[in-house]
């Protein structure tokens, strides 16, 4: 950009409303939230350059304007400009505006421009867009977490189901158990009858009676075995009854979790998609498109 100042400027007469301006300027530079510089032209030369509280422009009274400084085409063209200022012209990205300033007549007379910071709508994006990858990292754990959890409850589903298969199968120990437990003692009384005919017999009856007392033990091992087979089953189903109420209460929890899970997802995918929009947004004001995008 050059910058076409002459070593002693004379201020000329101008016109009311640059006047006007140059005086309002310091004031307007004063009520901005966001920290600008203001300049005010006339037709040819800049003759007001009111510094940024961070930044300044480095233009001093007496610069001519220069094609593609904003005011020149203001005066130039005859409209309103606006145009982003990288960092690297001024030290601070910038926001350009400038506008024309027209006697009663319309006729331009003058411009002013300002040039608003963006140094803090830059540090508003960088953190909108360190706030959506940090969201999207915890949405996917968050998404994994569920998965492993959804995987559990179909596991503890599957456990549950073959617990119950093992206690009817447990029942129709006890049924084949009990049914045993019957036989022996149906053996065991027989036996018993046996012996009794056998003491009624001669000599020829002390075969049948080695016979008798052989059934009745073995009855009796029948009905010991059976009663230990009974208590077994019995242990087994105590055991498998409290595995059912664990599983119960697994359940509970992890349908709970999962709840919570789910809702805590939903809540993260509105917190990423709001910072989505706030890094979108900010990008808008950084690049100069001022949110005109935004729906």
């Amino acid at each position: 950009m050059a910058n076409d100042t002459v070593n002693e400027v004379v201020k000329p007469q101008l016109h009311p409303v640059v006047e006007t301006m140059i005086q309002l300027a310091p004031a307007l530079a004063e009520v901005f939230p966001d920290d600008v510089t203001i300049g005010v032209s006339d037709v040819t030369t800049l003759w007001l350059s009111v510094p940024g509280k961070t930044f300044s422009l480095g233009l001093q009274p007496g610069y001519r304007l220069t094609p593609g400084d904003g005011m020149y085409e203001v005066v130039d063209q005859g409209r309103a400009t606006r145009t982003f200022v990288p960092e690297s012209v001024f030290g601070v990205p910038m926001m350009a505006n400038s506008i024309p300033l027209c006697d009663e007549q319309g006729n331009i007379v003058g411009a002013m421009g300002v040039g608003i910071s963006m140094q803090r709508y830059n540090h508003l994006f960088e953190v909108a867009s360190t706030l959506s990858s940090a969201v999207e990292q915890i949405s996917a754990t968050v998404e994994e977490v569920a998965g492993s959890i959804n995987v559990l409850a179909d596991n503890m589903s599957d456990i549950s189901h073959q617990s119950d298969e093992v206690l009817k199968s447990m029942k129709d120990i006890r049924k084949i158990s009990e049914r045993v437990k019957e036989i022996s003692n149906n053996s065991r009384i027989l036996g018993l009858n046996a012996s009794i005919e056998a003491s009624r017999s001669s000599e020829a009856g002390k075969g049948f009676a080695v016979i008798a007392r052989e059934v009745r033990k073995l009855a009796d091992d029948a009905k010991r075995q059976t009663e230990i087979i009974s208590g077994t089953v019995d242990e087994v189903e105590r055991l498998l009854k409290r595995l059912a109420e664990s599983i119960l209460v697994v359940n509970r929890e992890t349908e709970s979790q999962s709840a919570a899970t789910e809702e805590l997802a939903s809540t993260i995918q509105e917190i990423s998609q709001s910072a989505v929009a706030l890094a979108k947004y900010a990008e808008s004001i950084v690049s100069g498109d001022g949110g005109q995008n935004e729906s």
